[in-house]
Order: C-alpha cells, then structure tokens, then sequence
C-alpha cells in the first residue's frame, strides 16, 4: 500500500490476512493462496484505495504478489478486498481483534 499509494495512503488503513493455504501437494503447480482484507474507515478512502476502476487496488496485488513470490520463494494466489468498517480505530473490541490492544 505504501509503495503504490505514496502520500494518498489514508492514515487509518489496516490489512488484514483472512486466510493463508499453503500449496496443496498434489497439486501439478504448487501455489499458496492467500486472502486479505484492507480497511478503511470512510467510503471516500474505499475509492482512494480501489481507485478508477480497480486500477490502484490491482497495482497493490501485483507488486505485493511478487513481493511475497520473492519472499516465500513459492507462486502466490492474492486476493485482496477493501472494506469499509467505520470508526475501527475508536472501538476497543476492534482493536483487540486487529491485534492493537491485548
């Protein structure tokens, strides 16, 4: 996200891994597949995020597909989704689950 979005970036933008499956050993190509989640807290950084249609958010999951295919030195499946989930930063139950406070 920082990479792709520079100085748009909204401040309270947080990426959740939703699942992570490492290749399935049968499989002909091994592939891990992994599913993320980036909120936001306002509509309007939703559409900052996503961009004209789809363009920012597509940009995101190819450099950051690569990154992980360098990284765990295994061909990555990504999906990435943006949701919106107001007031996140100011409900204590949320930031429990995000892994802010214990």
């Amino acid at each position: 996200l920082f990479t792709c979005l520079g100085k748009e970036l909204p401040y309270c933008c947080e990426v959740r891994i939703d699942e992570f499956k490492d290749p399935n050993p049968d499989d002909k190509q091994p592939l891990i597949r992994i599913r993320a989640t980036v909120c936001v807290e306002r509509d309007s950084q939703k559409g900052i995020v996503v961009g004209k249609g789809g363009a920012k958010i597509k940009e995101v999951g190819i450099d950051a597909r690569a990154k992980l295919e360098e990284f765990l030195m295994e061909k990555v499946f990504l999906n990435l989704d943006v949701k919106v989930d107001k007031n996140w930063r100011k409900d204590e139950k949320k930031l429990k689950a995000y892994g802010y406070l214990k």
